[in-house]
Parts: structure tokens; C-alpha cells; sequence
């Protein structure tokens, strides 16, 4: 009976101690987005809000759609958990978010989201 306790025990702690380390070593990722993913706005947004779970340094910004956007973007040299990115252009129309990080480990990390301006659904609310 006293080993079947002490393997337990062990065994518990083993997963305890595995938990901390996968949420220690856990890659950063972006928690969100200003206009948000998928998401279909009303107003044309001012700029691109991205949020990151930790701190990153923000290397690449692109933004495509049907207009030609103005996205004023330069390379973070400090890692930062908010980044606000000025863009004007933005008309009616798809538009898709391309981004690359760095985080805190090393990792380079990219990824992309869409969102949908729509000024006429803005037009037509009561």
C-alpha cells in the first residue's frame, strides 16, 4: 500500500511540474485584433490593433485589400505587448491582415486575419 501512495504521489507531481513547464515555454500569439477577425465593420477603421498575449517584437505589417491601403509600419526594435499601426485608404471592401513577431524564446511567429468594411450596413441601421 505504501508504494502504491508513494506512486501517486509521484505521478502527481510529475504532471504538476509538466503543466508548469508547457505554460512557462508556451509560444506568445496574438489575443486579438482592432477591426477583430472575421469581423465586419460599420466605420472605417484608423488603425490596426494588435494584441499579443506577452511582449513581441512586431517585424512585419502588411495589409491588402480592394483599395491600395496606407499602412505606416517600421520593425519594433523593443518588444511590446500592443501594437497600434496608423492606416488610411481603407474603403468598402475585404481586406486581409499579414503579420510577423518574434517572441521573448526566439520564435519567429505569422500569421493573418480578414475583416470586412461594409459603410453601407452603417447607412442602413435604424
Amino acid at each position: 500500500m505504501k508504494i502504491h501512495q508513494n506512486m501517486v504521489k509521484f505521478c502527481l507531481t510529475l504532471f504538476i511540474m509538466l503543466g508548469i513547464a508547457t505554460h512557462i515555454y508556451a509560444h506568445t500569439g496574438l489575443k486579438e485584433s482592432t477591426p477583430a477577425a472575421d469581423s465586419r465593420v460599420q466605420a472605417v477603421p484608423s488603425q490596426i490593433e494588435l494584441i499579443f498575449t506577452g511582449p513581441v517584437r512586431l517585424i512585419k505589417l502588411d495589409v491588402v485589400g480592394d483599395s491600395e491601403p496606407q499602412v505606416t509600419f517600421s520593425p519594433a526594435s523593443e518588444p511590446e505587448s500592443v501594437y497600434r499601426i496608423p492606416a488610411a485608404g481603407l474603403v468598402n471592401g475585404e481586406y486581409e491582415v499579414a503579420w510577423a513577431a518574434i517572441g521573448a524564446d526566439g520564435h519567429t511567429m505569422a500569421d493573418s486575419f480578414r475583416f470586412v468594411v461594409d459603410l453601407s450596413a452603417a447607412s442602413s441601421a435604424p
